[in-house]
C-alpha cells in the first residue's frame, strides 16, 4: 500500500495522468464534431452533385444561346442572301461565287473559335442542292451523305424533312463519319431556318468536347440533355437513360440504386445526372475511414508525446535527487507531501547552501593555477592581425590574393544546414592554423560571411598550388556539409590593386564548373554561349505543364541541366539557368489563371534555386517545383480550357484597333515569337495574321454597313493609320472597295425591303 501512495504521488504519474485528461477530453470533443459531420456529409455529396448539373446546365444553355446568334448572324449575312438571290436569278457564269467565298471566310474565323465547339457548320440551299461549309462547297448529297454522313442523319433526312424545321432545332446527337480526316465523332446538328426560306443553317456541335468541358470526365456518373417533349438529344456515361424516374417536382431522387439529378433551364431542356448510390456510399466511407484514421493516429502520437513529455520533465529531477541523495535510495517521504521528490529535495536544500558558502570560502583565499592559466591563455588569443594587416599593406611588394567562396549544401529535405556561421568560423580557424605555419607572414581573414580570403607576399608563396591542394583535400572531407571555390589571384603590384584582385577572382568563382567537390580555379576559361532552353524544348516543357505531366516536364528540364553538366558550364550560368526556366514555369502557372495564394507557395520553390550548388539540389528543388505546379494545373483544367488560346483571343479582340504584333503578344505573354505562332496556328488552324485580319475587316464591314463614318475614319477606328493601305487590304479581302462594299449595302438593303 505504501508503494502505491508513492507512485500515485510521484511527479511523472501526476504528469502523465494530466495529459491523458487533455486527451480524452480532446478525444470526446472530436467524437461529437466527427457525428455531426457524417450526418451532414452525404448531404453535402448530394447537393454537391446537384450543383455539377445546374452548373452544367446554365454552361450548356449560354452555349446554345451562342450559337443561336452565330446562326443567326450567318443567315443574315449579306454575301449569303446575294449569293443565294443570284443562284436563284443567275446562271453559270453571271453568279459571284466570291460572296460565297466571304460567308465561308467568316464562318472559319466563328469554327476555329475553341469556344463554340462547333466541327462544322453547313449552309444547305435545298432549291439548288448545294451545301456551303468551312472546307468548302460542293453537291448537298456528297456534303451530306459523304463528307459529313451518318447513318441517323442521311442525306434523304435533309431532303424530304426540309419544311418540317422552324426557327432554331436542336436534333439528337449521332455518330458522324468525317470523311477529310477519316476520323468518327458524336456531334449534335443545331438547324436554324426561318418560314419559307431558301436555305438552313445546320451547326455540328462537337458534343463530347462540350460535354467533357462543361460536365467534367464522366467517370461512373452520367449526364443526359432531353428536349421540351423528353426525346434523349444526348447521354454520355454508363448510365443509358432508357428508363428515366418520375421526379414529380424533386431536383433529385434515389432509384433502383442510382442518385439520379434533374433541372431545366429558360428554353425547356432538361439535364439528368446519375450517380451510382455506390459512388456516393464509396465517397462517405473513403471520407470516414480517412478521418477515424487521422484520429487514431493523433490519440497513438498524443500517447507517445504524452509518456516522452512525461519522462522528459521528470528525469531531470531524478538526476538531481540521485546526486543530492549521493546515490542512495530515497527515503520516504511524509504522507502530507503532494509530490515525493520535491519532499526530498526540500529536506536537502539547506544542507545545499550550507556547502556552497563553504566552498565559496575557500575559493576566495586560494587563487586557483588552473583558473590563472585558463584566463591567460584567453589572452593570448586575442586576434592582433589588423594591425599586422595595416603593416602589411603599407609595404610596396607584390603579393597574391586568394580566396575562399564556401558554399553550404542542402540535406534531403532542402534545408539549409544550421550553424553556417560558426562552421565559417572553424574553417577559418583551420585555414589560418595551415598558412601561417607554412607562410608566417601571409594573412587570413573573413570578407564576406561565406568567403576567406588569404594573402601572399609574392617572394614568400613558393609551392603556393601544394599548400591549397592540401587545404582542398581537407576540405574535401566535409564535401557532403559544404562546396568550397579556391580561386587564385594573378601577381598584385601593390596594395591599392586588392580591390581589383579580389572582383577578379570572385569572378573566377563564378565561372568555376559545378562540381561535387571543392576545387582550384587559377584562370579564366572559355563557357558555354547558350545556357536557355532551346524553342524544342521550351515548347515542349510548356506543352507538358499545359497537360500536367510531373514526369515529362522533369525529364526536359533534367536533360538541360546535364547538358550543362556536360559543357561544364559555370556556377553563375546555372544558377541563371534555373532562374530562367524557374520563371517560365511561373509565368505558365500565372496565366492559367491560378489563385495567387498557390502561386505563392511555387514562388517558395523558386526561391530555393538560389540556394541550390550541385546538380543533385538543382534537379531536387526543381522536382518539387514541378510536382507543386503540375499539381495546381491539373486541378485547374477540370473545365478544358485553353488559357492560352482563351487570353489570346480575348487580347486581338479588344485591340484590335492598335498597333498589334506577334512580338508586342509574345512579350505580353512571356513566350517566344516563333513558338507562339506555331502554337496558334495548331490551336485554332489560322496564324496570328489571319486572326487580325478577319477581325479588323468584319468590323470594317459593320462599320461600313450600319454607319455613316467616312472611310479614313474607318480604317483608323480598325487599325489602319494610312487610308490607302486600308482601301488596298480591304480589296484584296473582300473583292471591292470600301465604298462599292457601302454601295452594295445600301442596294441590297432597299431590295430586300
Amino acid at each position: 500500500m505504501n508503494w502505491i501512495r508513492n507512485k500515485s504521488q510521484s511527479l511523472f504519474l501526476k504528469i502523465f495522468l494530466s495529459f491523458l485528461a487533455i486527451i480524452v477530453l480532446f478525444g470526446m470533443f472530436y467524437m461529437v464534431i466527427f457525428q455531426l459531420f457524417k450526418t451532414s456529409l452525404q448531404k453535402e455529396i448530394i447537393e454537391t452533385n446537384q450543383r455539377s448539373v445546374r452548373d452544367t446546365m446554365e454552361r450548356f444553355s449560354n452555349q446554345f444561346s451562342r450559337l443561336q446568334v452565330l446562326m443567326f448572324d450567318i443567315y443574315n449575312h449579306s454575301d449569303l442572301i446575294g449569293f443565294n438571290n443570284q443562284l436563284r436569278h443567275q446562271f453559270g457564269t453571271e453568279v459571284n461565287y466570291l460572296k460565297a467565298r466571304d460567308v465561308m471566310l467568316q464562318m472559319r474565323s466563328d469554327i476555329y473559335n475553341p469556344l463554340f465547339f462547333l466541327e462544322d457548320t453547313l449552309i444547305y440551299l435545298p432549291e439548288h442542292d448545294f451545301v456551303l461549309s468551312k472546307s468548302g462547297s460542293g453537291e448537298a448529297s456528297y456534303m451530306l451523305g459523304r463528307s459529313y454522313s451518318s447513318a441517323q442523319y442521311p442525306y434523304s433526312f435533309w431532303r424530304n424533312d426540309n419544311n418540317q424545321r422552324e426557327s432554331f432545332t436542336l436534333l439528337p446527337s449521332a455518330t458522324y463519319r468525317i470523311n477529310h480526316d477519316l476520323s468518327q465523332k458524336r456531334l449534335m446538328p443545331f438547324v436554324f431556318k426561318q418560314p419559307e426560306s431558301p436555305y438552313e443553317i445546320i451547326a455540328l456541335i462537337d458534343i463530347d468536347k462540350a460535354a467533357q468541358s462543361f460536365f467534367g470526365e464522366s467517370g461512373d456518373r452520367s449526364l443526359a440533355i432531353l428536349n421540351t417533349s423528353g426525346e434523349v438529344l444526348y447521354a454520355t456515361g454508363q448510365d443509358s437513360f432508357r428508363q428515366l424516374p418520375a421526379f414529380n417536382g424533386q431536383k433529385s431522387m434515389l432509384h433502383d440504386g442510382t442518385y439520379y439529378f434533374m433541372d431545366t433551364d429558360m428554353n425547356g431542356f432538361t439535364y439528368i445526372s446519375s450517380v451510382p448510390y455506390s459512388h456516393v456510399s464509396a465517397q462517405l466511407s473513403r471520407i470516414t475511414g480517412a478521418l477515424l484514421l487521422i484520429f487514431c493516429l493523433s490519440v497513438a502520437v498524443a500517447l507517445a508525446a504524452s509518456y516522452f513529455f512525461s519522462r522528459r520533465l521528470h528525469r531531470p529531477v531524478k538526476q538531481i535527487l540521485t546526486t543530492v541523495l549521493n546515490r542512495k535510495p530515497a527515503v520516504q517521504a511524509s504522507d502530507s507531501a503532494h509530490i515525493s521528490e520535491y519532499d526530498l529535495i526540500h529536506n536537502r536544500i539547506q544542507e545545499l547552501v550550507r556547502e556552497k558558502e563553504e566552498i565559496r570560502e575557500r575559493m576566495d583565499k586560494h587563487q586557483s593555477v588552473l583558473t590563472s592559466y585558463s584566463y591567460i591563455s584567453q589572452l593570448k588569443s586575442i586576434n592582433t592581425d589588423i594591425s599586422e594587416w595595416e603593416d602589411f599593406l603599407s609595404d610596396d611588394g607584390s603579393f597574391i590574393v586568394v580566396l575562399y567562396h564556401i558554399r553550404f549544401r542542402m540535406n534531403p529535405v532542402y534545408e539549409l544546414p544550421l550553424q553556417s556561421d560558426q562552421a565559417v568560423r572553424h574553417m577559418l580557424e583551420h585555414i589560418h592554423l595551415h598558412t601561417a605555419e607554412r607562410y608566417p607572414g601571409s594573412h587570413t581573414f573573413q570578407i564576406e560571411k561565406n568567403e576567406i580570403v588569404s594573402i601572399f607576399k609574392r617572394e614568400e608563396a613558393t609551392n603556393l598550388e601544394v599548400l591549397l591542394q592540401e587545404i582542398k583535400a581537407m576540405l574535401n572531407e566535409e564535401k557532403n556539409l559544404f562546396l568550397v571555390t579556391i580561386a587564385v589571384s594573378s601577381q598584385v603590384s601593390d596594395s591599392s590593386s586588392f580591390n581589383k584582385a579580389y572582383h577578379q577572382i570572385k569572378g573566377l568563382t563564378a565561372q568555376a564548373p559545378l562540381l561535387e567537390e571543392s576545387q582550384i580555379v587559377t584562370a579564366q576559361r572559355i563557357l558555354p554561349t547558350t545556357v536557355n532552353l532551346s524553342p524544342s524544348q521550351e515548347k515542349g516543357l510548356l506543352d507538358a505543364l499545359q497537360s500536367g505531366s510531373n514526369s515529362r516536364s522533369l525529364q526536359i528540364i533534367e536533360q538541360a541541366l546535364d547538358a550543362l553538366q556536360k559543357k561544364e558550364a559555370g556556377i553563375a550560368q546555372f544558377r541563371f539557368f534555373a532562374d530562367s526556366v524557374a520563371s517560365k514555369i511561373l509565368s505558365y502557372v500565372e496565366m492559367a489563371q491560378i489563385d495567387k495564394t498557390s502561386v505563392q507557395s511555387l514562388k517558395h520553390w523558386s526561391a530555393r534555386l538560389a540556394e541550390c550548388h550541385s546538380l543533385a539540389e538543382y534537379e531536387g528543388v526543381f522536382r518539387q517545383l514541378i510536382e507543386a505546379s503540375c499539381a495546381l494545373i491539373r486541378k485547374k483544367k477540370d473545365t478544358g480550357d485553353e488559357p492560352l488560346i482563351a487570353m489570346f483571343m480575348n487580347i486581338i479582340h479588344n485591340q484590335y484597333a492598335d498597333d498589334l504584333s506577334l512580338d508586342y503578344l509574345s512579350a505580353k505573354l512571356n513566350l517566344s515569337s516563333a513558338y507562339l505562332s506555331v502554337y496558334i496556328k495548331e490551336k485554332t488552324g489560322l496564324n496570328f495574321s489571319e486572326h487580325l485580319l478577319g477581325i479588323r475587316m468584319n468590323k470594317a464591314r459593320e462599320l461600313l454597313a450600319y454607319t455613316d463614318l467616312t472611310v479614313n475614319e474607318i480604317s483608323q477606328r480598325v487599325g489602319y493609320l494610312n487610308i490607302t493601305s486600308f482601301n488596298r487590304t480591304f480589296k484584296k479581302t473582300i473583292g471591292m472597295t470600301p465604298g462599292a462594299y457601302r454601295r452594295q449595302h445600301v442596294v441590297h438593303s432597299h431590295a430586300s425591303g
